[in-house]
């Protein structure tokens, strides 16, 4: 069965949070119980989202608008 994407992002990133400490993609694997394929590729993910300097999230009544503000040097 497939598993839910922002429930794999919440449990990489309460592991990363309760530890206080740098983990290898295996560590992270194996505290999770998620294959560490999966983890490979969600690693990829935060580090794509982490190249923009800032993702603004604005949320309304009936829609969410993302935008990214680039640092223009």
């Amino acid at each position: 069965m497939r598993r839910d994407p922002l429930e794999i992002m919440e449990k990489m990133l309460e592991i990363l949070e309760r530890e206080h400490e740098a983990l290898s993609v295996n560590q992270i694997a194996k505290r999770t119980g998620l294959h560490n394929i999966t983890v490979r590729r969600y690693v990829r993910i935060i580090e794509m989202v982490r190249r923009e300097p800032r993702l603004e999230v604005i949320k309304t009544r009936h829609t969410i608008i993302l935008r990214i503000e680039k640092n223009n040097k």
